[in-house]
């Protein structure tokens, strides 16, 4: 009970300091709005793609068989309305001349026997031919082509099957060559159906495209790291070694004080994201629902306790000021780099992506863009729940150390 006292008081005091500090707050909740709107629009001129500019994926058909042409037939019926691959078909030495030319982005290959292989249960291997300069476009054709490749061995695996119970009937060669050709087309025919075929296997950059909102979301991102760094030097007082004692004395914990602090950070930091959001959003014109908004607020909250618990654990490892300003610069800027919120994961190495993938900043900035942008009607917590427990956890072992070295 006491401690509860002593953490509304010291609330209580902040929340006064603060309104004291008027026109500091003022700074705060313009500056980075202006520092990064102008550094974002200057992105945005490099990020948006040019329409005019189209993948152009060439086809080379070695095989020229009834299944080949149906697998052709399968990538094209994948790719129809899609905004930035064309697909075309070509001879061998016309993709090679195509490619020297720059006039097409890669070429597949079906190579001869493609056929056989695939009756006989052999490894399908489909090379990719692609223009180094453009590797974004030559990822997405791969993820496709590693789609396509699934689905052969699928189709495959119900072939094998056939044969296997084939073996056991006194079924003739034609009829058994007939079945197994149906078996193919209707399982190719099945797999165009679902229509969801380059949906759930293409690198989906959603900053080239949907630019505008991406950076607008980012925008309001790294506005909110920004915040909850300002909010918390605005209250980072030094205090004499007698005012510690004395409030040691008073059965006032390193913990009870960052506690008050970090609830003025977060709901300081939390009311200038709502202002902005809702100035931005009668630009941006989201249609959420109010399901959507708790949601959203939730990975804010996460968010904002494992920065506020980094800020804590700075100013408990660093005594210096200038030592410690220079940490929270480093601290904010990988935060924000980390997060994909300045420039997209995606240009990172792959196996940096990977490890990005287990970072509290990548997974909500993550989460944010898939419930504002990619209209998620489900959200996953756990991640920001294990890190927001181990930021607490982490300081609340730093804090206890550091008291006990006190006494």
């Amino acid at each position: 009970m006491k401690a509860l006292k002593n953490i509304l008081f010291f609330t209580t005091q902040n929340a006064h300091y603060l309104k004291k500090k008027w026109f500091s707050l003022l700074l705060l909740f313009i500056t980075p709005i202006c520092m990064i709107g102008l550094f974002l629009l200057l992105v945005l001129q490099f990020m948006t793609p040019d329409e005019k500019q189209r993948s152009t994926l060439a086809i080379v058909d070695n095989d020229r068989t009834e299944e080949s042409k149906i697998l052709t037939q399968l990538l094209i019926m994948a790719l129809k309305g899609n905004g930035h691959i064309d697909i075309t078909r070509m001879s061998d030495m016309e993709a090679q001349q195509a490619m020297e030319r720059q006039q097409i982005t890669s070429y597949v290959t079906f190579p001869q026997g493609l056929t056989n292989d695939l009756y006989a249960g052999s490894p399908i291997e489909l090379p990719l031919v692609g223009d180094a300069n453009k590797s974004i476009e030559n990822a997405m054709i791969e993820n496709l082509l590693n789609s396509m490749a699934s689905y052969i061995e699928s189709a495959q695996a119900n072939i094998l099957t056939v044969y296997e119970y084939a073996k056991k009937t006194p079924m003739s060669t034609e009829r058994y060559n007939q079945l197994v050709e149906d078996i193919f087309i209707d399982y190719a025919i099945y797999t165009v159906g679902k229509n969801n075929f380059l949906a759930e296997n293409t690198v989906n950059n959603t900053a080239t495209t949907m630019p505008r909102y991406y950076y607008a979301m980012s925008t309001l991102f790294i506005c909110l790291t920004i915040w909850l760094i300002g909010f918390y030097l605005l209250l980072m007082r030094e205090q004499s070694q007698s005012i510690q004692n004395r409030l040691r004395l008073l059965g006032v914990t390193i913990t009870q004080t960052f506690i008050a602090k970090s609830v003025i950070c977060i709901s300081g930091s939390v009311l200038f994201l709502i202002v902005l959001y809702s100035v931005m959003n009668r630009w941006l014109a989201l249609a959420l629902y109010p399901l959507d908004y708790w949601r959203l607020l939730l990975f804010v909250l996460f968010y904002s306790i494992c920065v506020v618990c980094l800020q804590g654990i700075v100013e408990l490892l660093s005594t210096n000021a200038k030592m410690r300003m220079l940490c929270y610069v480093v601290v904010t800027t990988i935060i924000i780099l980390v997060s994909g919120a300045l420039l997209p994961t995606i240009y990172f190495p792959h196996a940096l992506q990977q490890l990005l993938l287990f970072t509290f900043p990548y997974e909500a900035f993550a989460w944010m863009i898939d419930i504002t942008l990619e209209n998620r009607n489900y959200a996953n917590y756990m991640s920001m729940l294990v890190s927001a427990s181990l930021s607490i956890a982490l300081f609340g072992l730093l804090a206890l150390y550091k008291e006990r070295r006190l006494r």
